[in-house]
């Protein structure tokens, strides 16, 4: 690295064709920043203009990133950081180590290394020496909060956060503004697509060229005496389950089940995502059901919270009820094979006689593996629904109306 290095503010760095795509004048860029709109920056060896640094900010999303740029134009090193409270946390970072100029970006066998990190400082190393195409080894420790959290930077004073080693100046450059789309875009959780889509019947979807058609069945009633809700697998209820952190009245709420019945095989019949059914009004807004302590700002690209599940079975029930339920669905008690025939569209009502609970069990989709559970609101910020998603549709080609014809 030179001793002076260019900032150049942009939409982006592309990747492929490895070079700065469309060109930001500093006021621009100001202008994003101050309203939290996404905008990058690269920081460029002034004569050969090789770029070594690249800026991903988008305030308004919590999100921030930073890649470091090797000679051969390769990314080898990325920082993803999100605003908690004001100030900048250092989520993850990942250090790929190429063994040749020729070496493709990300290759699998190219060395890698990561670190992820909890505000509370506990952090998880992961090594991988030969790349994916090799063994892993995992070390956790804590490490000084106070490492992980710093100021957040503002335009254009780059250094600290591009990790500009002592003694290299930073020129601004101010460039004319030049259109195109960005290379880019914040890191964002799992959203809840699908999630409606699974309840309408008679749509037809692609399933690895295979047709299949959404239907839509009950499958029982969940009694909840307090109207904490839980969503997990029967089994996993001798866990510490807790409930998530919204809940509804104490009532009798229906639970419906999304299918898919594959029209090649119409006795092949799957779950997509079961309904917990608070009301009628139509859903406005969908948003994660979490539990206590869970930070959707933590998550990475597409990352999710969810329940696992072991014995290709959900549920939803009530919190109050979880210990009872633990002893009505043990192993030698006869409630508990009612678990044995749930299968496709045949769901189970399991009662409590003690508490008057009950609890709704069903197939979860292709089986075993770990789901989320949205919530959807009505126009007015009321609870509409529950729905766990077996993330079926959301790999699922709708099929066109004319191509049904």
């Amino acid at each position: 690295m030179t001793d002076s290095l260019a900032v150049v503010h942009c939409e982006g760095w592309d990747p492929v064709e490895r070079k700065i795509v469309g060109l930001l004048p500093v006021a621009v860029a100001r202008q994003r920043d101050r309203a939290g709109e996404q905008y990058a920056f690269c920081l460029v060896e002034i004569e050969s203009r090789r770029v070594v640094r690249v800026g991903e900010i988008a305030w308004a999303a919590g999100f921030a990133r930073l890649w470091f740029v090797d000679a051969e134009g390769r990314r080898e090193q990325v920082v993803e950081y999100r605003v908690l409270d004001g100030r900048l946390f250092r989520l993850n970072s990942h250090v790929w180590t190429y063994a040749s100029p020729e070496q493709p970006e990300f290759d699998d066998s190219a060395a890698h290394s990561s670190k992820s990190h909890q505000p509370s400082g506990w952090t998880e190393f992961v090594s991988e020496p030969q790349g994916k195409r090799g063994g892993a080894f995992y070390h956790q420790s804590a490490v000084d909060v106070a490492e992980l959290f710093s100021e957040v930077p503002r335009l254009p004073d780059w250094a600290t956060f591009a990790e500009v080693p002592p003694g290299i100046a930073l020129v601004l450059e101010d460039p004319a503004e030049e259109s195109a789309e960005p290379p880019w875009r914040p890191s964002t959780p799992l959203a809840a697509d699908g999630a409606e889509a699974a309840f309408v019947p008679g749509r037809r979807w692609r399933v690895s060229d295979r047709e299949v058609v959404t239907e839509v069945a009950h499958a029982g009633t969940v009694r909840m005496p307090s109207g904490q809700v839980i969503a997990a697998e029967p089994s996993f209820l001798n866990e510490d389950l807790k409930p998530f952190t919204v809940s509804v009245p104490p009532g009798d709420y229906r639970v419906e089940l999304g299918l898919i019945r594959f029209e090649d095989d119409p006795a092949h019949v799957r779950v997509t995502a079961a309904k917990l059914v608070v009301s009628a009004e139509p859903v406005a807004t969908w948003e994660p059901a979490l539990e206590a302590g869970l930070d959707p700002r933590l998550l990475g690209h597409d990352e999710y919270y969810g329940f696992g599940v072991d014995a290709g079975t959900g549920c939803f029930l009530d919190a109050a009820a979880r210990e009872a339920f633990e002893r009505v669905l043990d192993w030698e008690n006869d409630e508990a094979a009612l678990l044995d025939d749930i299968t496709g569209a045949h769901a189970v009502e399991v009662p409590d006689p003690g508490s008057g609970a009950t609890l709704v069990a069903y197939a979860s989709g292709w089986g075993d593996g770990s789901y989320p559970t949205w919530i959807g609101r009505t126009a007015s910020g009321e609870v509409a629904c529950f729905v766990s998603d077996m993330l079926i549709l959301r790999h699922c080609e709708p099929v066109a109306e004319e191509m049904m014809s």
